[in-house]
């Protein structure tokens, strides 16, 4: 316990200047760096048609959204947006100014479940290394990981399974325990207001079906009770990935952090997030 402590105090008052990663929701971050020019990664389409019960931030540090590097991992509702006014709206930039010195942008090829290609982004802001590994659903190949390198901060999908099944987190954990990361940020979750995450496993599906019956019943793709169930079942097995990792559960939708907070510990550090920046359709 003591350590977690620490850690958010870290975060909250000792590093500045820093960047700040913010979750939007579902595969989505936004990463400023300590000048303020922006990373984003992975908007989702909240269309109707394409609906997973969230609207997309349109106003961001109260402004409208904007972001100076948008990153699209695959041509997917959930992980591909990108309206034609972020780029009037981010942070300015001029001729050779550099906002993201060393940036060193790489993308390497990974596979979903069903084996739709991916890219996994993996960069550099403020000497930090990072890398989003979008939706892949299997244990990385040797090539593979001799292309991704050793980051420093990896944000990572659990499986889609029921939570009630070990056997699909142990690619996750090998995947962990090759790349060796100092954090792990838990991704392609939903976070709205009143997730009973501490009241069990039924009482999180029922409040995941009536929350997708409110707000996501437009999706081309709703057809009963039991549709995007799977966004569940991410957030359960987080819940026990975090719990195995002695992780932080984040109840704020943003982090501040530097180098320096990544040399706390000496263990592999995780954050889940349980507060985002997207709101469900109907509060919007």
């Amino acid at each position: 316990m003591r350590e977690r402590h620490v850690l958010l105090l870290t975060y909250t008052h000792f590093r500045i200047p820093y960047m700040k990663i913010h979750f939007i929701g579902l595969s989505s971050f936004m990463i400023e760096n300590d000048q303020g020019f922006r990373v984003l990664v992975d908007p989702f389409n909240d269309a109707p048609e394409w609906s997973l019960g969230l609207s997309f931030p349109k106003v961001f540090a109260g402004k409208p959204m904007g972001a100076n590097i948008v990153l699209m991992s695959e041509p997917d509702a959930d992980h591909a947006n990108a309206p034609g006014d972020w780029l009037e709206n981010a942070p300015t930039t001029k001729p050779n100014s550099d906002p993201f010195p060393g940036l060193d942008l790489r993308g390497t090829v990974v596979y979903e479940w069903n084996g739709d290609v991916n890219i996994a982004y993996h960069y550099t802001v403020d000497g930090v290394r990072f890398m989003h590994l979008a939706d892949n659903a299997h244990v990385l190949t040797a090539q593979q990981l001799q292309e991704l390198g050793q980051p420093d901060i990896l944000f990572i999908s659990p499986p889609k399974t029921d939570s009630t099944d070990n056997a699909p987190r142990e690619s996750v954990r090998k995947n962990i325990s090759a790349l060796s990361p100092k954090m792990v940020i838990w991704a392609h979750h939903l976070a709205p207001k009143g997730l009973p995450t501490d009241q069990g496993i039924s009482a999180m599906r029922s409040f995941f079906v009536d929350f997708f019956r409110k707000n996501a019943a437009t999706s081309k793709h709703y057809n009963n009770e039991s549709s995007f169930l799977e966004l569940c079942y991410i957030l359960e097995n987080a819940l026990v990935l975090n719990n195995e990792y002695r992780g932080i559960v984040q109840h704020e939708s943003s982090i501040e952090i530097d180098r320096n907070t990544l040399s706390v510990s000496k263990n592999t550090q995780s954050i889940l997030f349980a507060v985002m920046l997207a709101k469900p359709t109907t509060e919007a």
